[in-house]
């Protein structure tokens, strides 16, 4: 799950850094904090950013704007149904074209208490 918006993150910011002339060195942030029932994880990019008529398109399977070869469109996809799927958790993405790209990622707790596993 993480490892499709890492990708994606280098990818983007390492496009900017090679078709424009910003001084800035391709940049991938990676945060977490804790929110009591839930964490919460970022990953940001200073890259290309997200155009606003993809950015409801990104987490559909066989999406992708990478040229043929080099994306399947199954990243984003995959990362959504873990996500929120299998762990009951969100995704959301905050990007402004040509400065960057934020997925925030918030999984709730598990209570592994003892009360759980039937012992006191």
């Amino acid at each position: 799950m993480l490892l499709n918006l890492l990708a994606n993150g280098i990818y983007a910011a390492t496009k900017k850094a090679h078709t424009n002339t910003s001084q800035l060195p391709p940049t991938l942030e990676l945060t977490t904090r804790e929110l009591g029932n839930a964490v919460e994880i970022r990953v940001r990019d200073n890259g290309i950013g997200i155009p606003p008529e993809n950015r409801e398109r990104i987490f559909q399977p066989f999406f992708t704007t990478k040229p043929t070869g080099e994306g399947t469109g199954l990243g984003l996809s995959i990362s959504y149904d873990i996500i929120a799927k299998e762990h009951h958790g969100t995704i959301e993405v905050d990007s402004h074209v040509g400065e960057y790209s934020e997925f925030t990622i918030r999984l709730p707790r598990l209570d592994h208490g003892a009360n759980k596993r039937g012992t006191t």
